[in-house]
């Protein structure tokens, strides 16, 4: 059975027997590596924002 994660897909291969989860499962486990990846991806993108050596100064934040 096919899985896709975003831009990633693999194949999984159940040996005998009936697949161990329901489709269900299988769909919110889907959806949960899905978030997680997009969390990693988004960390890894602050990380490098945050760290990135600029030749001028950056404006300052507003909030509200």
């Amino acid at each position: 059975m096919p899985i896709e994660v975003g831009r990633f897909t693999t194949e999984v291969t159940v040996a005998d027997g009936d697949l161990p989860l329901s489709p269900a499962q299988l769909e919110k486990l889907v959806a949960l590596v899905a978030r997680r990846v997009e969390e990693r991806q988004r960390e890894q993108a602050r990380s490098r924002e945050a760290t990135a050596i600029r030749g001028h100064a950056t404006p300052p934040v507003r909030t509200a």
